[in-house]
């Protein structure tokens, strides 16, 4: 793994993290737009592995709850809480993969979304998670 791997996916700019649960996972989140809907991509560091080599399920399911919480928000002014998350491992993300996550909300009220999304890497889906969020006014 060399360090080209961790710059900035081609088609994505960084993304401003400011989350410290998510920020503790590692430097090099990237977002982009696809057809109106946010893609956020990051490399499988190190740091992010099991003893297998692969990316950590338990970071995988932090992931891809944050990106749920994100899509679901009106604006950044707001919060966006987990009501419910269900969640299915289908592959390994191997260490030095680019990982992209693929979000989108299903059904939405005024005070709650639904969203499903899948994580992939080297086009291959790893992961796919769908849950509840709860949309809250500062």
């Amino acid at each position: 793994m060399t360090s080209q791997n961790f710059l900035c996916p081609q088609g994505y700019e960084p993304l401003n993290q400011t989350e410290n649960h998510i920020a503790h996972i590692g430097q090099g989140f990237y977002k982009r737009n696809e057809e109106g809907n946010l893609v956020m991509a990051f490399w499988v560091r190190p740091e992010n592995g099991n003893s297998g080599g692969v990316a950590h399920g338990g970071m995988l399911m932090s992931i891809a709850d944050y990106c749920l919480c994100s899509v679901a928000m009106e604006s950044k002014e707001n919060y966006a809480a987990t009501i419910s998350f269900r969640s299915e491992f289908i592959a390994p993300a191997k260490v030095g993969d680019l990982v992209e996550i693929f979000t989108t909300i299903t059904k939405e009220t005024r005070s709650l979304a639904f969203g499903q999304g899948q994580i992939k890497s080297r086009n291959e889906v790893v992961f796919s998670f769908s849950g509840t969020i709860k949309k809250i006014k500062k």
